[in-house]
């Protein structure tokens, strides 16, 4: 039974970073010219570094569906300040 229930949260977890990084994806075609970053990364790299922070911050409000586009779009902030900043190990 356990195995389910992990499977099942998962499962829930993958449908959730998908629902993300799909509002992310409406949400950066939105805020196109969001300035020059001081650290080169593509398009690509960059949406994957902001699907991964927020899956992490939707993680923290256990994923709830009416904040995907809150989460992904605090998480585009912080990407996008820390690759300004330089802040990138």
């Amino acid at each position: 039974m356990a195995k389910k229930s992990e499977k099942d949260k998962e499962k829930k977890e993958k449908k959730a970073k998908k629902k993300l990084k799909k509002a992310g994806e409406k949400s950066s075609k939105k805020g196109k010219g969001a300035g020059k970053k001081s650290i080169e990364t593509s398009t690509k790299e960059r949406l994957e570094m902001i699907a991964t922070a927020a899956y992490y911050i939707a993680q923290k409000h256990g994923f709830d569906p009416q904040r995907a586009r809150e989460d992904w779009h605090e998480a585009e902030q912080q990407i996008d300040a820390m690759l300004e900043s330089g802040e990138v190990d």
